[in-house]
């Protein structure tokens, strides 16, 4: 299946979210892993972390002044529901502008690569205000940059904080500890090295878990508008030395959890696990020379994610014609919208990526959507693309003949900037044979050649 015979198409298809309609100029991946970010004004006008942290912390004293009057505390109860669902929608809403309109879609691949790897998810309503803050404030400044620093930076981040309950974790033998009789909670160190770093076979212990996790105790969330945000906690560390994977961490209070961070970002293991799920994601079940080579660059640089990506790009598979992934349904979507330059509202896609069962920050886990073909390429989920297929290709027609665009002129439009001649003759032949060109776009969205990249 010669499906991808240039770079071109290979950039965007295989490495981005797909071409834009009427869109000539692309830059090349390797342009693409060292140029300025796109980011969409959506992005820019969304109130920080901290911003909202502030105002949550408001809705708390409201609700605590307010203990002995319950109907009074209801209705700022409901307050606080409603600015959890607004706060929600509207960074989904901006993510779905950021992924629609991106100039530089290999970038944002990696973004939403790198968010996936430290997955949060909105379900835990507890995040569902700051759910997009890692993404927009931390992986978008660190995606080509240097692994520690975006561990480091995610870690302390409120929204990972609060998703896998460190900011309740406290030292046994802290002064809070021995005070309340409050204990230690393992979730964030255990998903450190089990996910973000490791990986599940990484040879680690329980007892390392263990380790880690009085490390980071102390690591809490503000909510004062003073000073909102991160915050170390002293009074609630855990004395004393760690020993986490047979080294022995000597530092005292922020420093200690710090340093484990660092030399778990830097470990053999952890590059091998982050050069297995960066290869698989672009390009399939990868080789293990691929493998090695990709870890031994990482470790080579120090965690440097640069060259790792450019080590990437020269792998032969890279530049195949033939297929080598199944689109997620977010890819599929993201690529028909831009195909046929459709700007559905923000809601109507999230809705269809509801239908499609891939929600924006809704994985429901820590471990991200799946990076599995077979967990997506199913009878049921094709039944599911070809209705979303089918109601954009309604609102393809329409909108071309308010254009004054004919609407089987639109669908050569879309065929030549997608795939110009090398549009596959079984998919062009049972195009030729439909009627209308509602049926045309959704057989070409629905062409292998489409699906896959």
């Amino acid at each position: 299946m010669n499906y991808y015979p240039t770079a071109a198409i290979i950039t965007e298809q295989r490495f981005g979210f797909g071409p834009k309609l009427n869109d000539q100029h692309v830059l090349s991946l390797s342009e693409q892993i060292s140029t300025k970010p796109y980011i969409d004004t959506a992005l820019q006008s969304l109130p920080s972390t901290n911003n909202i942290l502030v105002q949550i912390g408001l809705f708390n004293q409201q609700r605590k002044k307010l203990k002995k009057s319950p109907n009074e505390k209801r209705a700022v109860q409901k307050q606080v529901n409603q600015f959890f669902n607004l706060s929600y929608e509207q960074q989904v809403s901006a993510r779905n502008l950021q992924t629609l309109h991106s100039s530089n879609s290999f970038q944002e691949r990696l973004i939403q690569f790198w968010s996936n790897h430290f997955a949060v998810s909105a379900d835990t309503r507890k995040v569902k205000p700051i759910i997009a803050g890692i993404e927009n404030e931390v992986i978008r400044q660190y995606w080509n940059g240097n692994f520690a620093d975006m561990l480091q930076a995610t870690i302390k981040h409120p929204t990972m904080l609060m998703f896998l309950d460190n900011n309740l974790s406290v030292g046994p033998d802290s002064k809070l500890g021995k005070k309340r009789h409050k204990g230690l909670n393992e979730n964030l160190a255990r998903e450190i090295m089990e996910l973000h770093t490791l990986g599940v076979d990484g040879g680690y212990s329980q007892q390392d878990v263990i380790q880690l996790a009085h490390a980071i105790t102390g690591w809490m969330v503000s909510f004062d508008k003073q000073n909102p945000g991160f915050k170390f906690a002293a009074w609630a560390h855990q004395p004393g030395d760690v020993m986490l994977l047979g080294q022995r961490y000597a530092q005292t209070g922020i420093g200690q959890g710090e340093a484990c961070l660092k030399d778990l970002a830097l470990h053999q293991q952890t590059a091998r696990h982050l050069a297995t799920k960066l290869a698989q994601h672009f390009i399939g079940q990868p080789k293990k020379e691929l493998v090695d080579d990709l870890a031994g660059v990482y470790l080579k640089n120090n965690g440097e994610l640069q060259p790792v990506y450019k080590r990437l790009l020269q792998e032969p598979e890279v530049n195949t014609a033939t297929p080598l992934r199944f689109r997620t349904p977010q890819e599929w979507l993201f690529a028909l919208l831009r195909s046929a330059d459709l700007n559905p509202s923000e809601h109507k896609i999230t809705q269809q990526l509801r239908l499609l069962g891939q929600q924006p920050f809704m994985a429901g886990s820590p471990a991200g959507w799946s990076d599995q073909d077979s967990d997506f390429n199913s009878s049921s989920a094709l039944i599911q693309r070809w209705q979303v297929a089918n109601t954009f290709a309604v609102l393809a027609v329409r909108k071309a003949k308010k254009q004054k665009v004919k609407p089987l002129q639109l669908v050569k439009q879309v065929v030549n900037n997608l795939y110009g001649k090398d549009l596959d003759q079984h998919t062009e032949l049972a195009m030729n044979k439909a009627n209308g060109a509602i049926t045309k776009l959704v057989l070409l969205w629905l062409s292998p050649q489409f699906m896959y990249r």
